[in-house]
């Protein structure tokens, strides 16, 4: 305790040199926090606007009906399935859906698109659907005979609000699914890809059009955390009919999402590496600097009897406290700087947002504010701190007094 409190006056007796030394180490923290929030950030929108809207982050459908997505495949309702999936702790709602494609046409204009059955209240409870409308109103109920479309897909077709829309598709058991829906409203939603082809229709009009009621492709499972999804996956399998039903991830069923983020997240790991190793050797100068300027002090300390040992120890406390205040200082500079970020996100405009979007990715910069993050990047620069201040320790236990006192 003697020794906690020397290396705390310690470290103010000189306060230019300990705020220097601070401020390496609050900068270093900051800014691995930032690159690991934006790294992170991006990928959870990009997850998040694709998976939310269409396939959802975990889906049970009829077994085969993945290895053959056809409306032949799909499963009657059951509410008993919906109780079984609801009793599960970690899942919050049960989406239905009826998905599928149909050829969308207007004027002279025709284009495959990707047909999406829902529960328009569902949809708006749980993914806010209704705030992405950008033109037009929302859909009000099972049975409102409009559609919702993309806005790339509007700025295809030149539709407007009001204007119909001719749906041709194959219906259940081969049956012939045609049919025409006012343009109720326009969306706008963060995957270029999905702007670009979905329309959405109340599911008992999807059914009907199909030839298909009281049927779906699949129930789209919203967890109550995206972390642990394969655990959910085990637990949901526990309690359904597996000789019927299948359950299945986002990362399951977008291999090649999933392929892109980890092969992108190689680089950017890369990059944090060379981050780290750059704030290493600036805490490294920074700690050699402080060092040098005190070898005269160490020097008469040991001449008078102060052993080498405790010397040392009150160092590397004294190294440590300044670390410790550098990363709080550095995780509380971080969270301000993020949340600014996370309500105010970076557009991109011209060459960068084409290239965003060529990958399927909103044109914008977002922020991650997951807690991990701050804690993690901090212990990182914390433990990399650690390190380096044994360096001290190595000095002041090679440290010959006389030679220290002259210099």
């Amino acid at each position: 305790m003697m020794f906690l409190k020397i290396a705390w006056l310690n470290i103010w007796r000189n306060k230019r040199r300990t705020l220097i030394t601070a401020a390496s180490i609050f900068f270093a923290v900051m800014l691995a926090i930032l690159l690991r929030s934006m790294t992170d950030g991006i990928y959870e929108n990009m997850i998040h606007n694709f998976v939310s809207y269409s396939s959802g982050y975990l889906q049970i459908h009829q077994k085969g009906y993945w290895d053959e997505q056809s409306i032949d495949n799909t499963f009657e309702e059951n509410k008993e399935l919906n109780k079984i999936l609801l009793k599960n702790p970690d899942v919050t709602h049960v989406l239905p859906r009826l998905e599928t494609f149909a050829l969308a046409s207007y004027a002279d204009k025709t284009k495959g698109v990707l047909v999406l059955g829902i529960d328009p209240e569902m949809e708006r409870k749980v993914n806010s659907l209704d705030k992405k409308v950008v033109q037009g109103s929302y859909l009000e109920s099972l049975n409102d005979e409009a559609v919702l479309i993309g806005e790339g897909l509007a700025t295809q077709f030149k539709l407007k609000v009001k204007d119909t829309l001719v749906l041709l598709g194959r219906g259940y058991h081969a049956r012939s699914a045609a049919a025409k829906y006012k343009v109720k409203g326009i969306i706008k939603l963060g995957s270029p890809e999905l702007n670009n082809n979905v329309v959405y229709l109340p599911l008992q009009q999807a059914q009907y059009m199909h030839g298909a009621e009281n049927r779906l492709t699949a129930l789209t499972i919203v967890p109550n955390g995206v972390s642990r999804l394969d655990d959910i996956k085990v637990s949901i399998l526990k309690n359904i009919d597996t000789s019927r039903y299948e359950v299945m991830t986002w990362k399951e069923m977008i291999p090649e999402m999933n392929q892109f983020i980890e092969a992108d997240s190689a680089g950017h790991y890369i990059i944090i590496i060379i981050l780290y190793a750059i704030i290493s050797f600036g805490l490294f100068g920074t700690l050699l600097m402080m060092t040098f300027e005190r070898l005269h002090e160490f020097g008469i300390l040991i001449a008078i009897g102060m052993k080498k040992r405790s010397l040392a120890y009150i160092l590397l406390m004294e190294s440590l406290m300044i670390s410790l205040i550098g990363c709080l200082a550095g995780i509380v500079g971080g969270i301000l700087i993020v949340k600014w970020f996370v309500h105010n996100p970076v557009y991109f405009t011209g060459e960068l947002k084409e290239v965003y979007e060529n990958y399927g990715i909103e044109p914008f910069l977002y922020f991650s504010e997951n807690p991990k993050i701050f804690i993690v990047q901090a212990l990182i620069i914390l433990i990399l701190s650690g390190i380096i201040a044994f360096y001290p320790v190595f000095k002041i236990m090679a440290l010959k007094p006389v030679e220290a006192i002259n210099s």
